[in-house]
């Protein structure tokens, strides 16, 4: 019924950044957060060096997702969204060519008709379950807790502890207040719903720090399960789902709202596309056969994560230790900061033969020499399919909605992958559709035009 003033999500990953600057709204949410150059895995000792993983944003940004949803909304608003609040889906019922739902509103019932549905409603989400899309998964079987807080005593910067006694993360989340996550060994089996006191917080706090920080001001005191569950198909018929109505997970390392986001942004141009009457067959069913393994791969490092976490035997304290020491060699400390920013979950492999490693990937690591454009990034604000020719010569390939740039690369600050790239066909959500290093125009247009006809028809 009204903005929930709650920071809930305050990790906003680099590649959700990345994300928003394709659409000129990135510096809005780093003019409000504070950037946090590095990350915790699991409370490990070795935090995760997010500089490496070539962004535009090298850093997550600590925003507090109250801010994040109003940024969100009045984006929304300014491009011609209707935003309805205190409005209740009721039920669903599918046509051939359209989708009736029953809305209650101020104690009355409406019915609309709309081309296509899409729940992002959460985990207990009411579009899902009248779509009847199943959500198979575990129950919650161990809780941390969170308290945003005031603290007297502050810590100079981000802070993780561990002991016997459990683990404890401490980090700014802005206006003057600190998020203190725990899992505590003595209250890990305590329900989701058994209130959590600001003594137990003090109390958990000076066990694993030996001080309690000066804790006072209380925000927000909460508990939190680790049920984990995930959408058995992500579209039935003209609904789908995305965010948290898609997966759930224990809240590690700020992953859920990010996952959320790219979830939407893969699909928001496909459905476009799809009313718009120019998507090719399969365009849509693509959503799922993304979307699905990228929310796999994080629940299952958030459940490794919860594992070390949630260390408490000699064995498992040993295990964390090794990993602290596995994250301090640098080619595993930036192939973890890639999956924790959002950089390494690439699509489902391409079967084309010869089929350039850069496919599938997201836009990273390409500088241009370009004064208002030193990555593509600021040339993808309509939203449409950017091709860029790197080769000097021009890639002769149209389709409605292209964008066409000719560009020269800035090569000392371009990573390797790019070098001999001639040019490059990038989707709506800044994933690699099509890269080539054929140096001869007309095959470059060949081939442009058949990557094109997987996004375009």
């Amino acid at each position: 019924a009204a903005p929930d003033g709650r920071s809930r999500a305050v990790g906003m990953q680099a590649g959700t950044l990345d994300t928003f600057a394709t659409r000129g709204l990135a510096q809005r949410f780093i003019e409000r957060g504070t950037p946090v150059p590095t990350g915790h895995f699991g409370a490990a000792t070795t935090r995760l060096d997010f500089s490496t993983v070539g962004a535009v944003h090298p850093f997550m940004l600590a925003l507090g997702q109250s801010v994040t949803e109003q940024l969100l909304e009045e984006h929304a608003l300014a491009v011609g969204a209707r935003v309805l609040r205190g409005e209740e889906v009721v039920s669903l019922t599918q046509g051939p060519d359209a989708v009736e739902a029953v809305i209650r509103a101020a104690g009355a019932h409406r019915t609309v008709r709309a081309r296509w549905v899409v729940g992002c409603d959460g985990t207990r989400s009411a579009v899902r379950q009248a779509a009847g899309i199943g959500f198979p998964g575990q129950d919650t079987t161990l809780t941390g807790w969170l308290a945003d807080v005031e603290l007297d005593d502050p810590p100079t910067g981000p802070l993780a502890a561990t002991g016997t006694a459990g683990s404890l993360l401490v980090a700014p989340i802005g206006d003057g207040v600190h998020r203190l996550a725990g899992l505590s060994t003595a209250t890990m089996h305590r329900g989701t719903g058994e209130p959590l006191t600001l003594e137990e917080v003090r109390e958990q706090t000076r066990a694993l720090l030996g001080r309690d920080l000066g804790i006072r001001n209380p925000r927000w005191l909460s508990r939190y399960g680790n049920a984990t569950r995930q959408a058995a198909h992500y579209r039935s018929g003209r609904v789908l789902v995305a965010g948290d109505a898609a997966h759930m997970f224990f809240p590690a390392g700020g992953q859920g709202m990010n996952l959320g986001i790219q979830d939407a942004t893969n699909l928001g141009w496909k459905l476009a596309a799809t009313l718009q009457g120019r998507a090719p067959d399969g365009l849509l069913d693509s959503y799922d056969t993304e979307r699905r393994p990228a929310a796999r791969a994080v629940i299952d490092n958030t459940r490794a994560r919860l594992a070390l976490f949630a260390a408490a035997s000699p064995e498992q304290i040993a295990l964390r230790e090794v990993w602290s020491a596995a994250l301090a060699e640098p080619r595993t400390n930036r192939t973890w900061a890639r999956r924790i920013a959002g950089f390494d979950d690439p699509l489902p492999a391409d079967t084309a033969p010869g089929a350039h490693p850069l496919t599938g990937t997201r836009l990273a690591g390409l500088a241009l020499d370009v004064a208002d454009a030193p990555t593509p990034h600021p040339l993808m604000h309509h939203g449409r399919p950017l091709l860029l020719d790197l080769g000097g010569t021009q890639t002769p390939c149209s389709a409605p909605g292209l964008d066409q740039w000719t560009v020269a690369v800035n090569a000392e600050k371009t990573h390797a992958l790019w070098q001999d790239v001639t040019a490059v066909l990038i989707r709506p959500d800044a994933r690699i559709a099509w890269a080539a290093t054929d140096t001869d125009p007309q095959s470059r247009a060949a081939d442009c035009r058949a990557a094109l006809r997987t996004l375009c028809g």
